[in-house]
């Protein structure tokens, strides 16, 4: 809950392909929290399951204020859709 009594859930979406960086293919692999804020969102994501394909809609910032969470970043998600 935030301070604000609004349910959240952190989830962690993990990304794989394959790009072509200066005409070479290069594997990609990233891994990012999603902060899911509101009861429709959190509900929403209890029927996800891992693994998973989703789509993820929303805004970056900061993971924190404080120490390293001043430099990693967390996807804030505003809408998700689920393709499985």
């Amino acid at each position: 809950m935030t301070p604000a009594g609004a349910p959240t859930r952190r989830l962690w979406l993990e990304h794989r392909s394959r790009q072509e960086e200066g005409g070479a293919p290069r594997e990609v692999q990233a891994r990012m929290a999603v902060m899911l804020v509101g009861e429709a969102l959190v509900s929403q994501s209890r029927q996800l399951a891992e693994g998973q394909r989703i789509l993820v809609q929303g805004f970056l910032a900061r993971a924190g204020f404080r120490g390293e969470a001043r430099d990693r970043l967390q996807l804030h998600a505003t809408r998700f859709e689920c393709f499985d």
